[in-house]
């Protein structure tokens, strides 16, 4: 048997490679819902094939489309398939109570990001009582590995093939960020490696600053990461040092649990 594929089925895997790159274009904006003509800018996509794919993924409940403002949003089938993988990938239910005591004793913002592919997608972010905070991270932000702390902190956590595979792949999309070469890149990997946490020291945005450690799922072994981000004046002074003692606390936390054992009280 051929083991080429046919023409039929490259075209069929270019369609749904498509349309799932629209559905992660709907999702990302969360509530604010996005036009048509923002979807085919963000996709880079003829007009009628973006709304032939829009189609498409509203016919399975996917998104839906807002008959007044005629904007897209996330459709309740993305809701039903999230409670069937929540068992196996729920690391956001898992973290629950980590997340809300790391911004109760810090005071600052605490995160939990995922990597998905070569990105790092932000599940969750508790807020602390402190009134300087950070507001670049948001819930359903996606960013090339190595933005941001937990970015790092993913790479860190790669093999060096795996972090060349996944710079060259981001390329493009890491030239939106001058400030982070190559060079700068690996060298925050070996720090990070050597230190067990990775650091931001406002690389992406200038005064946001931010510490993080990768984190398994109990069970599924998914990589996850804690995060907390802050302004720089509330890092500097070896303070993050402290920071990352009460993340590396609730990392063991997380990653003892049974299952079972994955709902308790803060």
């Amino acid at each position: 048997m051929d083991s080429k594929e046919s023409p039929e089925s490259i075209s069929s895997s270019q369609t749904l490679d498509r349309a799932v790159q629209v559905m992660q274009v709907v999702v990302g904006l969360r509530n604010q819902g996005i036009g048509l003509s923002d979807v085919v800018k963000k996709v880079e996509l003829t007009k009628p094939t973006t709304r032939r794919l829009l189609l498409a993924l509203m016919g399975n409940g996917l998104i839906e489309q807002d008959p007044v403002s005629r904007k897209y949003f996330p459709g309740p089938e993305l809701y039903s398939l999230g409670l069937m993988a929540a068992h196996r990938f729920g690391i956001q239910r898992i973290a629950e109570r980590s997340l809300a005591r790391i911004a109760k004793v810090s005071g600052d913002s605490a995160l939990l990001s995922v990597q998905r592919g070569y990105e790092t997608v932000c599940l969750a972010r508790e807020e602390g009582h402190h009134p300087l905070r950070s507001h670049v991270l948001q819930p359903g932000d996606r960013h090339p590995l190595g933005c941001g702390a937990s970015g790092i902190a993913f790479l860190a956590a790669m093999t060096d093939e795996q972090i060349g595979e996944a710079l060259e792949a981001n390329a493009e999309r890491l030239r939106n960020y001058p400030q982070l070469s190559t060079d700068i890149l690996w060298d925050l990997v070996a720090e990070t490696r050597e230190q067990g946490y990775a650091f931001n020291r406002g690389f992406i945005f200038e005064g946001s600053w931010g510490v993080a450690v990768c984190v398994s799922h109990p069970t599924s072994g998914m990589p996850a990461s804690l995060a907390i981000a802050s302004v720089e004046s509330r890092l500097r002074n070896k303070r993050h040092e402290e920071l990352v003692a009460l993340l590396m606390e609730e990392k063991a936390y997380i990653e003892s649990l049974k299952i079972g054992e994955q709902v308790t009280g803060p």
